[in-house]
């Protein structure tokens, strides 16, 4: 089997700083892959390179065969990788199902349509309604998004996501600020995603319990540099990984 995504001798500099140096990484399909390290180690810029948010300084990025190094996260999100961030960034006066159906209507190109037909608004808020029960977030859908909880906010972001049909949807740090309940359904959240509706996911998470619980594969990360990639069992007793920054934290 290929990998879905795969970067190749990635890199990016800001000066002298080398946030990102020659990462090869390899994604395979219906998975969930998870990016570890700590503070400063590259990772947030890495998710930056593959969405485009920044061009590369040498390397290439691969979804499904084709080249799609330097596009933008608008074209990228056509060709099915999605992207949430740290923070949710939802709409928190507009409703759930409001939220779910501006997502929709952009990914029909009617960003700047003001008014679409009875039937059109009728078929865009059903489909917003299925993918806010994608995520158990049905029984609010007439909530505004800033009466929810945090974990709930999350599970909206996810929603907003489905709306745009990804393949693959790359996560930054998913259970940050959460309860251990939230953690806890954000997690089985992202096993459905795989398990119920074949997504691939990479995620960034500090929390190696749970990315070691979730995980197919892990590919850790110190100063912009991959140093262990491998099943979440490699990564546990990989010694170089212990002594370089994790002191131990996998035995929990």
């Amino acid at each position: 089997m290929s990998a879905l995504l795969q970067t190749t001798g990635l890199s990016r500099h800001f000066g002298g700083l080398k946030a990102v140096q020659d990462v090869s990484l390899s994604v395979m399909p219906r998975t969930i892959h998870a990016i570890l390290g700590p503070n400063g180690a590259g990772k947030t810029t890495l998710f930056n390179l593959i969405t485009g948010a920044i061009p590369p300084a040498s390397g290439c990025v691969s979804f499904d065969g084709s080249d799609v190094t330097g596009w933008t996260p608008e074209r990228l999100a056509g060709r099915g990788i999605v992207r949430t961030f740290q923070r949710t960034s939802v709409f928190l006066e507009l409703t759930l199902c409001e939220n779910v159906a501006l997502a929709i209507r952009s990914s029909r190109g009617l960003n700047f349509s003001i008014r679409c037909s009875r039937a059109d608004a009728a078929e865009i808020a059903a489909e917003a309604h299925q993918h806010l029960r994608s995520v158990g977030l049905a029984d609010k859908a007439a909530l505004t998004a800033k009466q929810l909880a945090h974990g709930s906010q999350r599970a909206l972001d996810v929603a907003i996501g489905l709306a745009l049909k990804p393949r693959l949807i790359l996560m930054d740090e998913p259970l940050a600020g959460m309860s251990k309940g939230d953690r806890h359904g954000i997690g089985e959240l992202i096993l459905k995603l795989r398990d119920e509706m074949g997504l691939t996911i990479v995620l960034v998470e500090h929390d190696v319990g749970m990315v070691m619980a979730l995980s197919d594969a892990i590919t850790v990360m110190q100063n912009g540099m991959v140093i262990a990639d491998g099943l979440p069992a490699v990564i546990r007793e990989s010694a170089a990984v212990k002594s370089a920054y994790l002191h131990g934290s996998f035995a929990s």
